[in-house]
């Protein structure tokens, strides 16, 4: 087996194929373009120099290596997309100083090596599209904050009017694009019946429904509830040393967009329904600070969302 770390950037991505596992500082490197006419460059590069299967690995950091994953998922390769925090540790571990692309994708290539991480198995395709959808539909939805907000302190008539036009274009398209992802959740029956499990949990509306089934991938890929958890960085890590020793809060080192969609559902799923109500009580009455608590509701609203769509039943009250 070989290993190939590749750093990834908009519009390169650079390689480094360790020769041999045994001497972790042999490599041969290369930059590509990051399109198809790069990536197809890519395996007639490696064909002309091993012969043995190649495990593939990444950072999931920015959007950039998403279409380089799913080609090498496509043609049946192994690859891999690490945390980019915990490739960085042990870089640190191991001394390494200097950051360029190239180092950047040795070091990739020698954490591969060592930890052997899972394999990256891609969405389907109308999942990858109902992705596309609401990270759009978000992008829309911050735009226009920024521009209400800018209203508010425009004093000019003519900027005031202008950013109105704007605001109610918006407005229009982000319609249109609900009706979007309404729609093409309900023509995929697999998605309809999941986003109906999904909108069983108190708490959780037709948006953050559309995050967890975009951002989450396939339930049966988790062997529990804590690593589904720890894929959107919502499990708790206290910390040992220091001023702050003692003190919990969340890791962070996951998927950012489901964290996102789930506060405002925690916060009032925690102010309006028994259950979650009586649970984030409970925290806080234990000196956990109020954070702390909603932080708490998060995880159980994922976990929850996680046990209705692998036991496929609803949920229910417990009693």
């Amino acid at each position: 087996m070989h290993y190939l770390g590749i750093d990834v950037s908009k519009d390169k991505f650079d390689v480094a194929l360790m020769l041999d596992e045994a001497a972790p500082d042999q490599f041969k490197q290369k930059v590509f373009s990051n399109n198809n006419d790069g990536y197809n460059k890519l395996i007639k590069w490696l064909d002309k120099r091993v012969s043995e299967p190649v495990h593939f690995a990444m950072e999931a950091t920015n959007i950039y290596w998403e279409e380089l994953a799913v080609f090498l998922n496509d043609k049946g390769l192994t690859v891999s997309v690490v945390n980019p925090t915990l490739v960085k540790n042990e870089a640190k571990s191991w001394g390494v100083r200097n950051k360029t692309d190239k180092t950047d994708a040795t070091v990739i290539a020698r954490f591969c090596a060592a930890k052997k991480p899972q394999a990256w198995v891609a969405p389907s395709a109308e999942i990858r599209e109902l992705r596309d959808l609401v990270r759009y539909l978000e992008t829309l939805q911050d735009e226009r904050q920024r521009y209400k907000n800018r209203l508010q302190t425009a004093s000019s008539e003519l900027v005031r009017a202008s950013l109105k036009q704007l605001i109610a274009f918006l407005d229009a398209e982000i319609g249109t694009l609900k009706k979007r992802i309404s729609n093409h959740i309900n023509r995929h029956p697999g998605l309809k019946k999941d986003a109906e499990l999904l909108a069983s949990i108190p708490g959780i509306g037709p948006k953050t429904v559309a995050v967890i089934l975009s951002e989450l991938p396939d339930v049966a890929n988790f062997s529990s509830s804590k690593s589904v958890a720890a894929y959107a960085g919502l499990s708790p890590m206290k910390a040992e040393s220091g001023k702050h020793k003692g003190a919990t809060r969340l890791c962070k080192f996951g998927n950012a967009q489901l964290r996102r969609a789930l506060y405002f559902p925690a916060i009032a799923a925690a102010t309006h329904n028994e259950y979650f109500r009586e649970f984030y009580t409970r925290l806080t009455r234990r000196d956990k600070c109020k954070m702390i608590a909603i932080g708490a509701c998060m995880r159980k609203l994922l976990v929850t969302a996680y046990g209705v769509l692998r036991s496929g039943n609803p949920f229910q009250m417990p009693a």
